[in-house]
């Protein structure tokens, strides 16, 4: 990005690239470095009927609406963004993802684990840039398929090897701080991994196909020590086919494609809550938790159902009736404080849409027929960093991107759904 002067430059950087209409732009002196007042930029975007202000300076940069550029002064410099969404930093710098399937955010940076590749890649959110790849014997990466932050450190899920094992990783040097295996821990084939403050929840999916008494199971892990703490397993729960969970306030929910439940549990103790079924759960594949409900993907119905996190009463289930969804057998979910984002990877149009958590309304879904087009294949993960959605693409054999066909991320506005950044694998 360009650079230059700030004081009455930036004035005329604002008359002269045209304002979208759905952006506002405040200046203002709020501090002063080394003796030069600083101007600092507010933008407001104004979408489905509430504002979002952004003012990280980290993100005062590629906004795009009719491919008009917005340029902005902040932090002491002037940025003019390129009208053309999809560079991903210096040439030399694009993060060769292979299967992404994991997002973390941590220590300012966005880590993306590739199950194909065995490494984590950590990316510049700010403009797409690979910063490191980590791979080698000391991570003991196996198929890395899922990553979140507890406390200080990231902690990936490794779905392989002796039945699978977590790596503790410090963001900030991004060395290895340990990896946590053995039998005590009784992994088998992680496939989700989250945390409830220092508590790390890995959730086994066993394999009831091969071995009918294989159930999955969650292993409780103290992510200060790497010491275990449980083993929640066993028929009550029906963990038959585990396959994601999420976190509501003491309790996880897990939902279980095979036998359409959700599972609630306490975590400390790892006491059965209850088995939640019916009211239109249909083949659960993702959950996630917002405004005191628990959102659940329903993959064979193409729905999504609303669960009371506190009474674990079905609350209603949406589906593509009125044709605001867009489901197509959605996917992971993830939550916000007002609202949750559920992909839908399948298709000829992959898409992510957003809903309101309490009411359930539609407000917006990206998808790859938009302009210009999101990086959308296969969609595999999700992300939040501040006012931004970040979407993984695993992609595959027919993803319509040939620089993308390893894998690739796309940025998109929380409050807009506006396609922000593309950032390719090659």
């Amino acid at each position: 990005m360009d650079s230059g002067p700030v004081g009455d430059h930036a004035e005329s950087a604002q008359e002269t690239a045209p304002l979208p209409i759905f952006y506002s732009v405040k200046f203002s002196e709020e501090s002063r470095s080394g003796g030069l007042t600083m101007k600092f930029a507010t933008i407001r975007s104004h979408g489905r009927g509430k504002a979002a202000q952004i003012s990280n300076p980290r993100r005062l940069r590629a906004i795009f609406a009719g491919g008009t550029a917005l340029a902005v002064a902040t932090a002491g410099y002037m940025f003019a963004p390129t009208t053309s969404a999809g560079a991903a930093g210096a040439a030399g710098s694009r993060p060769e993802f292979d299967s992404p399937s994991g997002l973390a955010v941590a220590g300012g940076e966005l880590w993306v684990t590739n199950k194909r590749g065995n490494s984590v890649t950590e990316i510049d959110p700010a403009n797409g840039s690979r910063v490191a790849t980590l791979r080698g014997a000391s991570y003991g990466f196996n198929r890395p398929i899922a990553i979140t932050s507890a406390g200080s450190d990231l902690f990936v899920a490794n779905r392989r090897g002796s039945g699978g094992s977590v790596t503790e990783i410090n963001p900030t040097t991004g060395a290895a701080v340990k990896v946590i295996s053995g039998s005590q821990f009784q992994f088998d084939k992680p496939v989700a991994i989250t945390a409830s403050g220092s508590t790390l929840l890995v959730l086994n999916q066993g394999d009831t196909k091969k071995d009918p008494s294989a159930l999955g199971s969650i292993t409780e892990i103290d992510a200060s020590t790497g010491d275990l703490i449980q083993v929640i397993s066993g028929s009550s729960y029906a963990f038959e086919d585990p396959v994601a969970l999420a976190v509501s306030g003491s309790d996880v929910f897990v939902a279980d494609n095979t036998n359409s439940a959700v599972t609630d549990v306490v975590i400390s103790g790892g006491s059965l809550e209850s088995v939640i079924t019916g009211g239109g759960l249909d083949g659960p594949s993702g959950i996630g938790v917002s405004s005191g409900y628990v959102w659940v993907s329903d993959s064979v119905s193409s729905a999504a159902t609303q669960i009371d996190a506190s009474t674990d009463a079905v609350v209603d289930t949406y589906n593509n009736s009125d044709g605001a969804y867009g489901f197509g057998s959605p996917s992971v979910v993830i939550g916000t404080t007002s609202d949750v984002y559920i992909t839908s990877p399948f298709g000829s149009s992959p898409m992510v849409t957003d809903v309101d958590a309490t009411s359930g309304t539609p407000y917006w879904f990206e998808c790859d027929t938009n302009s210009p087009d999101p990086y959308f294949s296969l969609l595999s993960a999700l992300a939040v960093d501040g006012n931004y959605l970040w979407v993984a693409s695993r992609s595959g054999a027919n993803n319509p991107y040939p620089d993308a066909a390893t894998g690739s991320l796309t940025e998109i506005e929380l409050s807009t759904g506006a396609e922000v950044l593309r950032v390719p694998s090659s």
